[in-house]
């Protein structure tokens, strides 16, 4: 057992001789739990005198993980700091990612303005195009058009194009289908597309009304009070609330959709952020 220990040491001894690369083979590894304690271990014991490097490491490893808030923690922490490194770049792009993943589009703005103007090297184009974008999946068309129409790139045109005809994907009016649902209940929720809720409006808030009416055909004005103050007007007004949240909604999908469309015909934003960083 002692002699199988031994070979087993004599295996690690070039990796564990190298305390930088032991946090490495485990990221390399996909075993990114036990890649962040090494380097924290590190980072505890002055193992390193890249401090950067080692909170970089740390960050990206809760990154590909899939804990981007702890992943931002250690780039910020690693920002903040009075060194200045290589390292740095590559920590506001990826703190850029995460912010376009958490669709934090103000604070990934500020990233890449930031990055923008402490490295020459970054190309002003492309920091353009990607802030376009946040604007564009921020509803704030006017802002995106303009950022896109600095840009000197041959598919600033189409894309310019496509954004203004945002305004012409067809969209259903709430307005309209209030008027329909008080009207005959439940219309309006078919004209939304909302099969089962124009059923149940149609056969409650409509049966409650067909009441009302008979009841005032009966002379029972008081009976047919106490339903509408108690049962009609909760109902109805609580149908065209929901009514109201799902034509808005389906306008928002349909919006949605479109950009999607966008997105896959033009330069992803994310690939592009990702094509100017330098790993370390």
């Amino acid at each position: 057992m002692a002699g199988k220990l031994i070979f087993i040491g004599f295996l690690l001894l070039p990796v564990l001789g190298q305390a930088q690369s032991l946090g490495d083979y485990y990221y390399q590894k996909e075993h990114y739990f036990e890649a962040i304690t090494e380097y924290k271990r590190q980072l505890c014991l002055g193992q390193s005198t890249d401090t950067d490097s080692l909170l970089y490491k740390i960050a990206r490893s809760y990154y590909a993980g899939e804990q981007r808030y702890e992943a931002a923690s250690y780039l910020l922490q690693q920002l903040s700091n009075t060194s200045t490194t290589d390292m740095d770049r590559n920590a506001l792009i990826l703190l850029a990612r995460i912010y376009w993943q958490n669709y934090e589009y103000g604070a990934m703005r500020n990233v890449l303005d930031y990055l923008a103007r402490e490295y020459p090297s970054v190309d002003r184009d492309t920091v353009r195009y990607i802030k376009a974008w946040t604007h564009i999946y921020s509803a704030e068309w006017d802002t995106a058009l303009a950022i896109l129409q600095e840009i000197e790139w041959e598919q600033s045109g189409p894309l310019i194009a496509d954004i203004r005809a945002v305004e012409d994907v067809p969209r259903k009016s709430r307005k309209l289908a209030v008027v329909m649902s008080n009207l005959i209940p439940g219309s309006g929720q078919l004209y939304a597309g909302d099969y089962r809720n124009a059923a149940y409006s149609f056969l409650l808030v409509g049966s409650i009304a067909g009441s009302m009416i008979w009841n005032v055909t009966q002379g029972a004005y008081f009976v047919a009070l106490v339903k509408y103050l108690f049962l009609y007007s909760r109902y109805a007004r609580g149908g065209l609330k929901q009514l109201a949240k799902r034509v808005d909604k389906d306008n928002i999908d349909r919006i949605g959709e479109y950009l999607r469309s966008l997105a896959e015909r033009y330069p992803k934003a994310p690939e592009m952020l990702t094509a100017m960083q330098t790993e370390p």
